[in-house]
């Protein structure tokens, strides 16, 4: 501090000095030589020298202080070290394994089984998921997102009539884990379901998620018949620990309901239409049995069928016992052709998919593609 304090009174010296030349300089010159009085001279000198003193005197007395200054600030930072000193909490240590690892939440297997048995319930997902860590984890929640979504025609029966002898079909109850957004209306959608369960290290875990949403019956057939399957691409993210961990999972396809989508066949719709002849020929033979019973004469169902339930007797019992025949009893060729128009719509809305879908809808396009190919020859037989 002091080297410091005098390099700046140096430097007030030298100020001084420079500034009294400046002034000395800025004084006219003149031409001729003058004899100059040294008194006066030195007295200024005297002056000058004296003012230095001071002014040196002056900082030298700031030098002390700000030195007395330092010497306490020492001081009171000895105390404080030689003060004892709390000791520090160590941070809660977790239960981990031998090698530090913690939790760490793998999947083994995702998938959304067929229930061709009871295909009108929602499609379940079935998880199994791994804990690999070396300490619990705690499934959180889960975030199922909406890829993207479509309602496909559902590929109805071809029947003459409605079955009415039990009960019709009801949509699903809403009960389910999670309700998907109607198709129209659930493109990158998240819907959030919470969790609460507990993989331990090391240890395995299984879980289903059941997968809800509106189906609409379809008008002619009240049994166990959807108006329309409707299809989603979901993506499952799984969240545990409070750091919010995420289990990756691959892309899912799921039909809505059952996890099925019918797909019309060539073999199918021959079938279908086998079976749809068959059974008008079996109302038309019970009709005319009552109607011979009741001393009425036959109709003739070649030349000149009855069109509409007005051209036979109204209390019949063959039309309206356990079965109420429909429109396509009264013309089965024009519902047979309908039927082929439907068909063929279905496979135009299934092609349309992209190739390559996951768990089984690309070998659903494929057969869909095929379809449409062989129903020229299906009209043909049925001309």
């Amino acid at each position: 501090m002091m080297d410091v304090l005098i390099g700046v009174s140096g430097a007030v010296i030298a100020a001084a000095i420079g500034a009294w030349a400046v002034l000395h300089a800025r004084r006219p010159r003149r031409a001729d030589v003058e004899a100059v009085d040294a008194t006066p001279l030195e007295i200024a000198r005297q002056h000058e020298r004296d003012a230095m003193q001071e002014f040196v005197r002056g900082h030298d007395e700031d030098a002390r202080q700000l030195m007395t200054e330092l010497q306490r600030a020492r001081e009171q930072a000895a105390r404080e070290r030689a003060a004892p000193q709390p000791t520090p909490r160590a941070p809660a240590r977790r239960a981990v394994s031998p090698s530090g690892e913690g939790p760490r939440v793998e999947l083994i297997d995702v998938s959304v089984p067929d229930r061709p048995a009871r295909w009108m319930d929602p499609p379940v997902v079935d998880l199994k998921l791994r804990n690999r860590g070396g300490e619990s984890a705690v499934l959180k929640r889960m975030v199922v997102e909406v890829l993207w979504a479509c309602r496909i025609t559902a590929f109805g029966d071809l029947l003459p009539y409605a079955d009415i002898s039990g009960g019709v079909w009801l949509p699903p109850s809403a009960t389910y884990d999670v309700e998907l957004p109607e198709p129209e209306d659930a493109d990158g959608t998240r819907i959030t379901v919470g969790l609460s369960q507990v993989i331990g290290a090391g240890e395995a875990d299984r879980f289903h998620v059941r997968l809800n949403t509106e189906i609409p019956p379809g008008d002619d057939y009240p049994h166990e018949a959807p108006g329309a399957i409707s299809l989603y691409m979901l993506r499952l993210h799984v969240l545990y620990n409070a750091d919010d961990r995420q289990v990756k999972f691959r892309p899912l396809a799921v039909a809505c309901p059952g996890n099925l989508l019918p797909v019309p066949t060539k073999t199918a719709i021959r079938k279908r239409i086998t079976e749809f002849r068959a059974k008008v020929d079996e109302l038309r033979r019970r009709i005319d049995q009552e109607m011979a019973t009741r001393g009425m004469e036959p109709s003739d169902w070649i030349a000149n069928p009855p069109r509409t339930p007005g051209d036979l007797p109204a209390d019949l019992d063959a039309l309206s016992r356990g079965y109420r025949v429909n429109a396509n009893f009264w013309d089965p060729e024009g519902a047979i052709r309908l039927f082929l128009d439907d068909a063929e719509r279905i496979c135009r809305e299934i092609s349309q998919l992209p190739l390559d879908l996951p768990d089984g809808l690309d070998q659903a396009v494929s057969v869909a593609r095929t379809t449409l190919g062989e129903l020229p020859a299906l009209r043909r037989e049925n001309s």
